[in-house]
């Protein structure tokens, strides 16, 4: 007995009875916490996180690339906005310097027609002014005339009773 206990402390000191437990006890570890389904599942994430970058990757290239192409053609836009802003404000001057020009020539004509107007009302009125001065300064004439020839007065009485038997009734 004596042999087959030193045959068991062989093996039990021997490196390869002691690597294969470990082995046994790795894989009884590995099936218990599935360590292969875990490595799997880190593999896919990492798999998805790498295609994930490269998506983003290219996305942020292609904005890169649409901003560029678009900043490469802003100067002509910007030349292009100012000068169809030049021609709109051209247009927009030239129609309100027609407009103002209507409106002047308008004006001119409102202000010929209230001048000719006043100038009728004027003239009627200085007519009429005269025309009263005119009688007024008759009537003084008449009858300073008959107050220095009193037989006048007499003759003009006369003239108008002859003139009222000319007129027939």
């Amino acid at each position: 007995m004596n042999a087959l206990s030193e045959f068991w402390n062989l093996i039990l000191e021997s490196n390869t009875f002691n690597f294969i437990i470990l082995v046994v006890l790795f894989v009884i570890v590995a099936q218990k916490l599935n360590i292969a389904d875990a490595v799997s599942k880190l593999k896919d994430e990492i798999v998805n996180a790498i295609e994930n970058s490269k998506l983003a990757k290219e996305n942020a290239l292609k904005h890169y690339n649409d901003a560029k192409s678009k900043i490469e053609h802003i100067e002509d836009e910007i030349s292009e906005k100012l000068s169809l802003a030049n021609k709109q404000a051209d247009n927009a001057a030239e129609s309100i310097a027609e407009a103002t020009a209507r409106k002047i020539k308008q004006i001119e004509e409102n202000v010929k027609k209230v001048s000719e107007a006043e100038g009728k009302t004027l003239i009627a009125e200085l007519t009429g002014n005269t025309a009263r001065e005119s009688i007024d300064l008759a009537r003084k004439y008449v009858k300073s005339r008959l107050k220095n020839e009193p037989d006048l007065h007499n003759r003009y009485i006369e003239e108008s009773i002859d003139e009222l038997d000319k007129v027939k009734i």
